[in-house]
């Protein structure tokens, strides 16, 4: 089969039908997969969808664990285990993070067989690049009708993802050097960081959740947009359930957003473009203000003036930007360069600080040099409000404890100005059950 399936939307929409089975399909019943005037093919609404409203579940096409090292999970049953090192791995040889169960099961031992004729190189430590191959070792093992389905997906080239393949490669003595088995590693791997979606695997409760990425064909044909309306989690480590978060009419197209909600339109696009391959023209990023939120403002750098400056116009990476107060124009290079000083400054004082320098740090340095709405801050208060909802040996007096009400009011407004509707951000400010 030639890598690039080309498909018509229409069968594309039967395969994935085929690839939902019948106990899935019956839960699916409120979307239909349609050429999209977005890009290519979309998911549209057949009929209107409540607020909260579950519109789909997904089964994943190919699955493995997260590549982060800071938590080793058992790559077959998503099992956090203890430690990270040799006791952690496959007790055969393997040197995947395995737990005792499924190194003696049938369902690793194929996988187990083929990492072992590669014959890894480090025996001693779990490697990150082997863990990111696991879920493209799994396509090999997909049926003819799904290998079809997985090469009807789209999959953007980058000379990183090449970079990928080599550095696993180099990971073992006996890699395969077979031209289409190389060529079909590469094609899963741009499918994967094109379509995949990493998450908590609902396995387990707390820190305990542990982190997979899977790639979910009918999930993976939502367009973008920067204020979607639908959010979505992983029921289990093969499963992905997708929720309306605002009510979503007949017709209308269902979306997701490949960014992060809070982030500034520039951010947003520089993203997307190198990721993703393409600009956004949705309508907050064509409103400098975004809904009102100002979430790009920075301070007028004009002396004297204590006005806001945004970009002019939002259509090209690069744009001049304008005080709101004494209309000064100025280059992009600038505030460019103020943006990432904010970005730096906040970001190092996030990473080392305690809650309650935190606290004091936007409470009293912030204001000096950063508009309260720059998303920079924004991100800094809902690091804030996350740190002190979890377990922690640190004290609040009353006062503290008032400056995070008073950032999850502040997160939450800029949230409804959005129209962000009930998505997962707000549960997690307002510390709702997900």
């Amino acid at each position: 089969m030639p890598l690039k399936f080309n498909i018509s939307t229409q069968n594309l929409s039967k395969l994935i039908k085929l690839h939902l089975e019948t106990e899935l399909l019956e839960q699916n019943t409120s979307w239909q997969v349609l050429e999209s005037p977005l890009s290519g093919r979309g998911i549209f609404a057949v009929r209107d969808i409540a607020v909260g409203e579950v519109i789909l579940r997904d089964r994943a096409l190919a699955a493995g664990p997260s590549s982060n090292l800071k938590q080793s999970i058992c790559s077959v049953c998503y099992k956090v285990l203890e430690g990270n090192g040799p006791d952690s791995m496959c007790k055969n040889g393997c040197t995947l993070p395995v737990c005792d169960v499924c190194s003696a099961g049938n369902t690793h031992s194929t996988e187990c067989e083929l990492f072992r004729r590669w014959k890894p190189k480090d025996q001693t430590q779990i490697n990150s690049h082997l863990l990111r191959l696991v879920s493209i070792v799994r396509c090999l093992f997909l049926s003819q009708t799904q290998r079809q389905l997985l090469l009807a997906l789209q999959a953007n080239n980058d000379k990183y993802y090449t970079l990928e393949l080599q550095k696993a490669a180099a990971c073992f003595e006996n890699f395969p050097n077979d031209r289409e088995m190389l060529e079909y590693f590469q094609y899963s791997i741009a499918a994967f960081n094109t379509n995949a979606f990493e998450g908590a695997s609902g396995q387990q409760s707390g820190e305990h959740r542990a982190q997979v990425r899977a790639l979910f064909p009918l999930a993976s044909l939502f367009n973008h947009q920067c204020t979607p309306n639908t959010d979505h989690y992983f029921e289990n480590p093969q499963t992905l359930v997708i929720t309306a978060t605002r009510p979503i009419r007949q017709g209308e197209e269902i979306v997701t957003s490949y960014t992060k909600l809070l982030w500034s339109t520039m951010m947003r696009k520089m993203f997307l473009k190198m990721t993703k391959h393409f600009e956004c023209c949705c309508p907050r990023c064509m409103d400098p203000t975004e809904n009102g939120t100002y979430l790009s403002a920075l301070f007028c750098r004009e002396q004297g003036c204590k006005g806001i400056v945004i970009p002019v116009q939002t259509k090209t990476l690069q744009p001049d930007w304008r005080c709101l107060t004494c209309e000064t124009v100025f280059p992009h290079s600038k505030m460019a360069r103020y943006q990432d000083f904010a970005l730096n400054t906040i970001n190092n004082r996030i990473n080392a600080c305690s809650i309650t320098d935190m606290i004091t740090f936007i409470n009293e340095m912030c204001p000096r040099f950063c508009p309260p709405c720059n998303y920079v801050l924004v991100e800094a208060k809902l690091n804030v409000i996350w740190r002190m909802s979890r377990p922690t040996t640190e004290e609040f007096t009353e006062e503290q404890l008032k400056c995070k009400d008073r950032y999850r009011a502040e997160l939450l407004e800029l949230l409804e100005k959005l129209g962000a509707g009930e998505c997962t951000l707000k549960k997690l400010i307002t510390e709702e059950n997900l």
